[in-house]
């Protein structure tokens, strides 16, 4: 979603540049095999902001099943000359992987996120050229990561089940730049299968500076 959001708003108001200012994410059903595909648009190009929103659908079956939806808000960036210049037709297509570059390990661990104190929704995650975008920040995507992790760790201890994350709403705040990023959590609401809970990223090397707030709910897979 933070791939083809970033993607989408720079097409649409290129030579400036954008910054994430919130993201939200709802789901009907948990997803555990097969190809997730994200498909959206940019509904609304201002002075000041651009915003998309995109459907989600699991690909495996025949046909597709719709399994939720998204929307994210970025704040546009006017152009400065430092600004990043891109090739004449930037975003017709967006290549992410190079040949072999496929996860050897899960996600979460290639990314390079800590789990300090899971009961209380702790994780780190170090500055690393994996994390970092192309203006040298900690990427959108990976602060998200650090909200889902630390959500779901803090509410599967609160349930005592194996609750995962559904539905996420992120408010960024300002840009990560030197790290260790770390989060704190709060669990707002509880039943014996669910939890919201409410999570802080902050910057440690940055005088704990606080870069997002998100609210993370967790639910129980079917199944269970």
């Amino acid at each position: 979603i933070d791939v083809l959001g970033g993607g989408l708003a720079i097409k649409a108001i290129y030579p400036d540049w954008i910054a994430p200012a919130d993201m939200c994410v709802y789901t009907n059903k948990h997803v555990t095999s097969g190809a997730i595909k994200v498909s959206g648009r940019v509904i609304r190009t201002g002075k000041t902001t651009v915003v998309m929103d995109a459907d989600l659908f699991n690909e495996t079956g025949v046909p597709k099943q719709y399994i939720g939806s998204a929307m994210m808000t970025f704040s546009r960036l006017p152009r400065r000359d430092d600004t990043i210049t891109l090739d004449e037709n930037p975003t017709s297509t967006l290549v992410y992987a190079i040949e072999g570059s496929e996860l050897s390990r899960p996600f979460v661990e290639e990314a390079g996120i800590d789990v300090l104190d899971g009961a209380a929704g702790v994780v780190e995650l170090k500055m690393s050229g994996y994390v970092r975008n192309r203006i040298r920040v900690l990427q959108g995507g990976a602060v998200a990561l650090l909200i889902d992790v630390a959500g779901q760790h803090a509410a599967r201890a609160c349930t005592e089940k194996p609750v995962a994350t559904s539905d996420l709403t992120i408010h960024y705040l300002s840009q990560g730049k030197v790290g260790p990023f770390r989060t704190r959590a709060r669990v707002v609401r509880a039943t014996s299968d669910t939890a919201l809970t409410r999570i802080e990223v902050i910057d440690g090397g940055a005088n704990n500076r606080l870069l997002a707030i998100g609210m993370n709910t967790a639910t129980l897979p079917d199944g269970y």
